[in-house]
């Protein structure tokens, strides 16, 4: 009897090891398979910020183009500019696009886009711009951050144009 009971917890002792063994196998896998799906989903989401930075990079670089170049003059200007409005308008683009991608990304606070934002309505060349094209920014993107950035702009637009009815009046 002595011989078959340890043998009966042996065999327990061994049935047991196995399902623990299996319980760990599977849990590891799920683990492995988890971290395996995250980092899918971070190597897209990482993808997907290069892609914007290139885009930008490239939106940045055409700017700079129409902005000096005659022949894109022609091309963009809607015929009530001077070469030299055009130029501004599209500077000004370039900075806001700029201050734009820079919150997309979470490079900037809304606080910090805040005191950037102000700093550039104090001009009134931007403020003509905002005043110009911000409806085609917010029917452009319905994007969450966008629309952040775009309530933050217009805040600001709102703040800085205030003095200068004030003094008109």
């Amino acid at each position: 009897m002595k011989t078959s009971r340890a043998i009966l917890i042996a065999t327990a002792t061994v049935a047991v090891g196995i399902l623990n063994a299996g319980r760990l196998h599977r849990e590891r896998a799920e683990l492995a398979e988890k971290r395996h799906r995250e980092t899918i989903e971070l190597s897209r989401e990482q993808h997907q910020q290069r892609l914007r930075l290139d885009t930008a990079a490239l939106h940045q670089r055409l700017l700079g183009a129409i902005a000096t170049d005659p022949e894109h003059w022609g091309i963009w200007n809607k015929g009530d500019l001077t070469p030299e409005q055009l130029a501004q308008m599209v500077r000004v683009n370039s900075q806001i696009s700029l201050n734009h991608l820079n919150y997309e990304l979470g490079v900037v606070t809304p606080e910090e886009l805040r005191v950037q934002a102000r700093s550039l309505m104090e001009r009134p060349a931007v403020r003509d711009f905002w005043s110009e094209t911000r409806d085609f920014r917010s029917k452009e993107s319905g994007d969450e951050r966008t629309q952040e950035f775009i309530e933050i702009f217009d805040r600001e637009h709102a703040a800085a144009r205030k003095p200068v009815e004030h003094a008109a009046a």
